[in-house]
């Protein structure tokens, strides 16, 4: 199903119709100016944009708290964004008549406008893709452009409060209406870029997080046509001073639950990573294939490296039975990805060290589900879709998800079943020590013609008296 699809559901076009509702309120108030009474509460205001501030630094944080590094550039730049929000607006509030200030000072003004322009720059950049040469240096010097943004937005903040009204912000036009239509038909193109970037990472991995971007960046653009559109000082203005707190709202709610869902805070980077990976997939980038590996594997640090050897023991298994080239690489990179359906499942059931309850071992099985359909939305995996969904089947018939048997299951499958469980077998478990290599090939003789396909056992065993393929050759069939 395409996203244009999905965007026309009678659900999609009433979360739609619901999040425009603030710009809908905006357009009432003009054109019934009876409705749009004046508002002078200088407190209201000032503790309405201090929470909202106050939240845009927990974002902040949250981002932060979620990225095991944040030499991953698109969560350097989110965190960026809430933090410039979260510093450019307080001084919106601080500059509130009646508390630093007696009078409207210049970075009242200029402030609101700058937390929104400000913010969506920084969104953006951690939406788009960036090109190669650019995310490296990112990678290598994200830290100076932290310090840079930082020491700016606090030289901002510490001059608006402290720097008489005269020699700071005066000259700013703020009030020029050219200037305030430019600065808002940009920030409203960058968050609206964003949106469907971050929408296209919700259609491939369907994580709540996710969702809460959408949203919260959404309503973002109500803030902004509020704050372009509305009279100063009237309610059709003040809409985007409460459209502001409950961005940052629906933004906690879905972190919220994909924390309490996942039991980890990790599903935010994780998102992230996964998205770029897809998509460069997507373009028909195969150097992509090790990021997404990566994003797999950081799910469980106890089973590190175990798409790429499971990937060398397929291909090992291949080459045994004869399989030709163009077959070998699908098969490398299907092994690769077998369990790419496992970014999503809650990192509570996968980090388990005892048994999973029943219900758990429910959720568990659904990765393979999930995993054909992520497949099915990258073009480079679309034609593998089939054997991500089959690797946990059994010969037998008795496995998941449809339960297929003996040849029913894709060939790719059952070979990447004999490498998966041989490198379960010889990888230590928080449960139990690593088996010797004969022990587990006589499992895996043991189960054969049961769980996993004889003639690939045979061929896995037989071919174990050689090499194993190292990760040049997986790399090389990829």
């Amino acid at each position: 199903m395409t996203a244009i699809s999905m965007l026309t559901r009678p659900r999609w076009i009433a979360g739609a119709a619901l999040l425009a509702s603030p710009i809908a309120a905006v357009i009432l108030f003009r054109a019934c100016p009876s409705l749009d009474r004046a508002v002078m509460h200088g407190g209201a205001h000032f503790y309405a944009v201090s929470l909202t501030a106050l939240l845009a630094a927990f974002a902040c944080a949250g981002i932060v708290a979620s990225a095991r590094s944040l030499r991953e550039t698109r969560l350097l730049f989110l965190a960026l964004a809430f933090l410039s929000i979260a510093a450019i607006f307080a001084v919106h509030g601080l500059a509130t008549p009646g508390f630093l200030f007696d009078e409207p000072h210049p970075s009242l003004r200029v402030s609101a406008w700058l937390s929104v322009f400000v913010g969506a720059v920084f969104v953006a950049a951690s939406a788009v893709e960036l090109p190669e040469r650019a995310t490296v240096w990112l990678q290598r010097h994200g830290r100076l452009l932290a310090v840079g943004a930082i020491g700016a937005l606090a030289t901002y903040v510490l001059a608006s409060l402290f720097v008489t009204q005269s020699e700071w912000l005066g000259w700013v036009p703020v009030d020029n209406r050219a200037l305030q239509l430019m600065m808002a038909f940009i920030g409203i193109g960058l968050l609206t870029f964003s949106v469907w970037r971050y929408l296209q990472a919700y259609f491939f991995a369907r994580l709540p997080s996710q969702m809460a971007m959408v949203v919260a960046l959404a309503l973002l653009i109500d803030v902004q046509v509020s704050m372009t559109w509305g009279r100063p000082y009237q309610l059709s203005w003040y809409v985007y001073h409460v459209v502001y707190v409950f961005a940052f709202l629906a933004l906690f709610a879905g972190w919220g639950l994909e924390a309490a869902r996942a039991g980890s805070l990790s599903v935010i980077s994780e998102a992230l990573s996964m998205r770029d990976a897809l998509a460069q997939l997507n373009r028909g980038r195969p150097s992509s294939l090790i990021e997404l590996a990566d994003a797999i594997e950081i799910k469980d640090a106890a089973t590190l490296g175990h798409v790429n050897r499971v990937a060398a023991y397929a291909l090992t298994i291949g080459k045994a039975l004869g399989l030709p080239a163009w077959e070998l690489r699908s098969l490398a990179l299907a092994a690769q990805m077998h369990d790419v359906g496992k970014i999503g499942t809650p990192e509570a059931i996968l980090l388990k060290p005892g048994a999973l309850t029943d219900d758990e071992f429910a959720v568990l099985k659904q990765h393979t589900v999930r995993g054909d359909e992520i497949a099915q939305r990258v073009e480079a995996l679309r034609p593998l879709a089939e054997v991500i969904r089959h690797h946990h089947e059994r010969f037998d018939g008795a496995g998941y998800p449809d339960g297929l048997a003996n040849d029913d299951i894709p060939l790719l499958s059952r070979i990447i079943a004999v490498a998966d469980t041989f490198d379960a077998l010889t990888s230590e478990r928080p449960y139990r020590p690593a088996f010797e290599r004969e022990v587990a090939i006589a499992e895996l003789q043991r189960v054969a013609a049961g769980q996993l396909d004889p003639a690939c056992v045979q061929a896995f065993v037989t071919a174990l008296g050689g090499r194993e393929a190292p990760r040049q050759d997986i790399e090389s069939a990829a």
